[in-house]
């Protein structure tokens, strides 16, 4: 397993209801990428705004409503969180996506089922803070969009930075 240093602004995408956009019992009781059910919460973070507006967008992916179709005041708001430098396993570069026996093309086509006995593994070493990946979010054979960390329960607290509505983060969809 090949780490890298990870630090600085990263966004969590979050529905304006939640009490607690830190709390990662979701993930812990559904699973994700990279955590099985019941077995270690996560949270999942995006590195740029472009990445978290397309978790945003796949949300909603072939859903009758989509995330434009929602009331304003139901639409997505973003945390800004300062992650502190810490080591992450590496599932960005190529090196470490061959390290792990991923397909070059890594994320596309690839299965959670696939990356979970990964992040155990990740998770059972102390000095990994959390997992740094490329984004599956839109992705496509040949491109991705950017950067995810998923962020271990165990790790260090975030501290939040601000909370912006929609409105405030989210791209314009119809720039002049």
């Amino acid at each position: 397993m090949k780490a890298i240093v990870r630090s600085g602004d990263y966004f969590r995408v979050f529905k304006p209801g939640w009490s607690d956009p830190l709390d990662p019992s979701y993930s812990l009781e559904r699973g994700g990428r990279w955590n099985a059910p019941h077995t270690f919460g996560v949270l999942y973070l995006n590195a740029t705004y472009a990445v978290a507006a397309a978790n945003a967008r796949r949300r909603h992916a072939g859903r009758a409503i989509g995330l434009f179709d929602l009331k304003p005041d139901r639409r997505p708001h973003l945390l800004t969180l300062d992650v502190p430098r810490s080591l992450a396993l590496d599932v960005v570069t190529d090196a470490g996506i061959a390290a792990l026996d991923l397909p070059a093309n890594y994320p596309w086509r690839v299965a959670h089922a696939r990356c979970r006995p990964i992040g155990k593994n990740a998770y059972a070493q102390r000095r990994l803070r959390g997992i740094a990946c490329r984004s599956a979010a839109e992705c496509t054979a040949t491109d991705w969009i950017g950067e995810e960390l998923a962020w271990f329960d165990r790790s260090p607290l975030l501290v939040e930075r601000s909370r912006r509505s929609f409105e405030q983060w989210y791209p314009d969809p119809h720039p002049a």
